[in-house]
């Protein structure tokens, strides 16, 4: 590729392939609505991204997602988790090595910064990587360089970092765990992402997302929820987020045999003094046969007072 070429602007993706990659931001929150109309900006901006937010609330889905709307989407996207290696192999599998490098290097391997060329980096859980391996990356992001374990001469490197961290990184700079110039340098663009139980109203759209999933990879059938369980559902603080209500409902899929799953067939703990609300609620409705007006008059409600609270609890919706 010639010096020209390299400078060519990228072709930013298709309006078809950017609703497809926003697809896979499922919700309907505002939190979620402004996330998809945001990604497509920061896409094109190119700037370095920091995703922050709690374990299992979806950070590599969304880099995933910021990656295929951003005019590096026909390059790599190369991920690593700065948490799942030793502080030992970290440096080698960012940089590289050079064949006999050290013990063991029978062949040369160029490292994940290299094999993102021209694409985006994803660096899940910056906030483990360890000092030394910070100021390296620093020095990349400054020069665009890149020296791998062994080698003789750098390599020039182009490519986009995106990176993410469940922890709050300016609490980890004031302790003296993360470099304060590194962290200036990731936090150009940030997402913060709400945790499932600030957001609700997702919780009926991710179940059925991740029902028609699996039902589409697996032999089991569609899962069907009756209007207890959602309320149940909903009632949940959902601590591992997405990814619980994930692992729920594939465990669900195993184990259950009806039609429609009931409240009780939910693998959850017993809900909350404050959600009991929601079950008497529940209780006078179907008492009621579902008429709100009566239904609410044995509540000694009004019935705007019963439709908030029922929208609060997504009942009948």
């Amino acid at each position: 590729m010639s010096s020209y070429a390299a400078f060519m602007p990228r072709p930013l993706p298709s309006a078809g392939a950017v609703e497809s990659a926003l697809s896979a931001i499922v919700g309907v929150s505002e939190s979620i609505c402004a996330l998809r109309r945001l990604l497509p900006k920061l896409g094109a901006a190119d700037c370095s991204v920091l995703i922050t937010g709690e374990t299992g609330t979806g950070k590599e889905c969304v880099a995933q997602a910021l990656h295929q709307v951003s005019p590096r989407h026909a390059a790599p996207l190369v991920s690593i988790n700065c948490a799942a290696l030793p502080d030992s192999l970290l440096d080698s599998e960012l940089f590289g090595y050079e064949r006999g490098a050290f013990t063991g290097a029978s062949s040369a391997y160029p490292g994940k910064i290299t094999l993102a060329q021209g694409g985006t980096l994803f660096l899940d859980e910056i906030g483990d990587m360890p000092l030394p391996a910070q100021a390296k990356l620093l020095r990349v992001l400054e020069t665009h360089e890149v020296f791998p374990i062994g080698a003789m001469r750098s390599r020039h490197v182009d490519f986009r970092i995106v990176a993410a961290t469940h922890g709050a990184l300016e609490q980890l700079v004031h302790r003296g765990r993360f470099r304060a110039d590194l962290f200036y340098r990731l936090n150009v663009a940030r997402v913060e992402l709400a945790p499932l139980r600030d957001r609700r109203e997702d919780v009926a759209v991710l179940f059925e997302h991740f029902a028609s999933q699996l039902a589409a990879r697996s032999r089991f059938g569609r899962l069907e929820l009756r209007p207890a369980a959602l309320v149940r559902l909903c009632q949940h603080d959902w601590p591992g987020n997405a990814r619980e209500l994930r692992n729920l409902v594939e465990a669900a899929c195993i184990v259950f045999e009806g039609e429609a799953l009931q409240a009780g067939d939910l693998p959850l703990p017993a809900p909350s003094a404050a959600a009991g609300e929601s079950r008497r609620i529940l209780d006078a409705l179907e008492h009621c046969e579902w008429n709100r007006s009566k239904t609410a008059a044995l509540l000694h409600w009004s019935r705007m007072t019963l439709y908030r609270k029922m929208k609060h609890w997504h009942i009948g919706s």
